[in-house]
């Protein structure tokens, strides 16, 4: 696997941005972390270069079937996006409403503390605390934890560990408990590709649709 910092210094792709020339507005944003969305899934991409027409986007997996789709910032904000090419683990999109304000996009603004990008999944699991099994909800995971929903009354800073049968996430610690919800804060963190593969392992999207289980050492 390449790490976070290993994709700055892979090389660039000769397709132009969706309906720009090569000589159009463009901006390069190396490694900026974004999720795409398809009407029952979230995914993790790396915005390359973007224009005020569409973008290139860094993959860790083939595009989901699934339309319509849509880009969302770190800021929560979406662009409705249309995939035109995908090669050689990058995809280019065009823009589907009006032309986009580059710097709108660059800047990503909110008014609110950033925090590590979420996506959103909707998966059973077991949750194992040292002496006991206990059934749980994955809601949402980052690079840094995850949320789950148990009716169990996990302690906080209990070591627990998480199994969704696909994948392992590794010890992770209760960190806040609120009712069902609880949470974790994962004992190693994850890295942008790990995170980006682990999505792709729960919604069997892969090469050929059908991943084994994936183990996160």
């Amino acid at each position: 696997m390449h790490a976070l910092a290993d994709l700055a210094d892979q090389a660039e792709h000769d397709e132009r941005l969706p309906g720009e020339s090569r000589t159009g507005p463009r901006v390069s944003l190396l490694l900026r972390a974004a999720k795409l969305v398809s009407p029952t899934a979230e995914f993790l991409c790396i915005l390359r270069d973007v224009s005020t027409r569409g973008l290139k986007a860094r993959l860790f997996h083939r595009l989901p079937d699934e339309r319509p789709l849509k880009l969302e910032l770190g800021n929560g904000q979406r662009f409705s996006v249309e995939p035109v090419w995908e090669k050689d683990s990058h995809a280019g999109f065009r823009f589907l409403h009006d032309n986009v304000a580059v710097s709108e996009l660059v800047r990503e603004s909110t008014p609110f503390p950033r925090r590590s990008l979420r996506l959103k999944l909707d998966r059973d699991v077991v949750v194992h605390d040292g002496e006991r099994q206990h059934a749980a909800r994955l809601c949402d995971i980052s690079l840094l934890g995850v949320l789950i929903e148990t009716a169990a009354t996990l302690p906080l800073r209990k070591e627990v560990t998480i199994d969704h049968g696909r994948i392992a996430l590794g010890a992770a610690r209760v960190r806040w408990r609120r009712g069902r919800l609880h949470g974790l804060v994962l004992q190693r963190s994850l890295t942008i590709e790990q995170l980006a593969m682990l999505i792709a392992h729960v919604h069997q999207v892969g090469d050929d649709g059908a991943l084994a289980p994936l183990a996160l050492d």
